[in-house]
């Protein structure tokens, strides 16, 4: 009793806390909101529909309502950012008279549309490493394949068996690329270093997984989804790297559901899980466990409901809007869909 008293007042000493900087708020209630990656340099990487005559924009979000069009007039029919570096190059999709496709753009040198393999007449590019590498799939009459892009923009498919659907959703810059394959049941994989396919263990009694992220070191994220009982539940994951073994990441109190977005190379982990007071953006650390971040850093009428991802400093984007978060014991889910949504980059406290 008494060493299990000591551990606990030894975790609270060790709790992690944040400060907070606003980087925009979506005041077009209801719009198509991404929020995918960011930055050593804090710069976050998205798509929202700023204006509701125009199109979605592809953004990249800075300090104090900064907004940046990564994708300007080539872009202008729809499109979105989900990955960027840390140069500042972003990759994405856009929208064409044919289809998506998947682009490229970098600061100074412009924007690029990237090669599609033969048989394809459309794609994404979900993420782009330091090296400006990018991976995502391409889709067409022959299927939806998992590919790879080049520095220079050349195309190359990642291995797959069959005609089951793959899909590339991230890499690290060694050229580890992780994602999701199968039809009927989806199985999280890792290409290694861009090579032959490797499928990771889902958890017991879940019937599908996928890998949504992959640190420089190897660790991957993601989530298992689907039991006999409840079809669509779903938790966060994680695959501790070189290894195939999968870990649950569990729950914040109260609830039942969880899921990655991002880890980073320290093997802190963000997402978003229910609890007793609703839709909450956690953390997740080896040492702490996962803990709801609205309990670590103050807002004021700010519920911080997804935590979308984290940088190799430990910096966070999360994704929230108005709510009662300065109520203790009382419910903060306080949800409209008609109110603005506000985005904010967390960073630790030294």
């Amino acid at each position: 009793m008494t060493a299990g008293l000591h551990l606990t007042a030894l975790q609270a000493q060790t709790r992690l806390a944040y400060t907070a900087v606003e980087f925009a708020t979506l005041d077009n209630p209801g719009a198509t909101t991404v929020i995918r990656s960011m930055n050593s340099a804090n710069e976050v990487a998205g798509g929202f529909k700023r204006d509701r005559r125009r199109a979605s924009s592809a953004l990249i979000f800075s300090a104090n309502n900064v907004v940046e069009d990564a994708a300007g007039e080539q872009g202008a029919g729809n499109s979105v950012t989900y990955g960027i570096n840390d140069q500042g190059e972003v990759a994405g999709a856009f929208n064409t008279n044919v289809g998506l496709r998947p682009f490229r753009a970098v600061r100074r040198a412009g924007f690029q549309e990237l090669a599609l393999p033969e048989g394809s007449n459309g794609g994404v590019a979900y993420s782009l490493n330091d090296l400006g590498e990018a991976a995502g799939y391409a889709s067409g009459s022959a299927g939806i394949r998992p590919v790879w892009w080049t520095r220079r923009g050349e195309v190359q498919l990642l291995q797959t068996t069959g005609n089951q659907t793959a899909r590339a959703l991230d890499l690290n810059d060694r050229g580890d690329v992780v994602g999701v394959y199968g039809n009927d049941v989806k199985t999280a994989v890792i290409w290694p270093r861009k090579g032959g396919v490797v499928s990771l263990a889902t958890l017991a009694g879940f019937t599908h997984s996928e890998a949504v992220s992959v640190a420089e070191n190897g660790t991957v994220a993601g989530v298992a989804t689907g039991v006999s009982q409840f079809p669509n539940r779903s938790r966060a994951v994680l695959w501790p790297a070189g290894a195939q073994a999968v870990q649950d990441l569990g729950t914040l109190a109260g609830g039942t559901d969880s899921r990655a977005r991002d880890v980073n190379n320290r093997g802190e982990v963000v997402g978003t899980s229910s609890s007793a007071e609703g839709e909450r953006a956690f953390v997740w650390t080896a040492a702490s466990g996962m803990q709801d971040l609205n309990t670590l850093v103050s807002v004021p009428g700010l519920v911080m409901t997804d935590a979308l991802a984290i940088n190799k400093k430990g910096d966070i984007v999360v994704m929230g809007h108005a709510g009662q978060s300065d109520q203790p014991g009382q419910s903060r889910e306080h949800v409209d869909h008609h109110v603005a949504r506000r985005i904010f980059v967390l960073r630790p406290l030294q």
